[in-house]
């Protein structure tokens, strides 16, 4: 009887702690993920700004749909995001903007991610 208890206590603690492993694994992918995508929709949005001629960006509002347009390609459905943008200047080839995104984990909760990037890109 003993031993039946030891032994379903040492199951009980690995399958905690495999619950808190997947958990944390979920939310480290999850932040990664918002990091890349961020990253590289703003690189790619800047880039299209630098070649002029080769997207056409000539404002602030298309180097904003830009953006935004690249950070939906990047993303799923299973997440709502939230752009905030922090300061955008066409003319000095500037971006500073957070996406905070919200999902569903597998216990039901609500988790929040959020990543904040500033890019400057230089004439030549």
């Amino acid at each position: 009887m003993k031993t039946i208890v030891i032994s379903m206590i040492g199951i009980g603690s690995i399958l905690f702690v495999v619950m808190i492993q997947h958990t944390a694994s979920k939310q480290m992918w999850s932040y990664e993920r918002a990091e890349t995508s961020l990253s590289s929709a703003m690189e790619q949005t800047m880039s299209e700004v630098m070649e002029e001629n080769h997207y056409g960006i000539e404002n602030r509002n298309e180097m904003l749909a830009a953006l935004l347009q690249s950070l939906i390609v990047k993303w799923n459905h299973e997440i709502d995001l939230t752009v905030l943008v922090h300061k955008m200047d066409y003319d000095k080839r500037q971006m500073d903007v957070e996406v905070c995104g919200r999902m569903n984990m597998d216990e039901g909760k609500e988790e929040t991610v959020s990543v904040r990037r500033k890019i400057v890109f230089e004439k030549d």
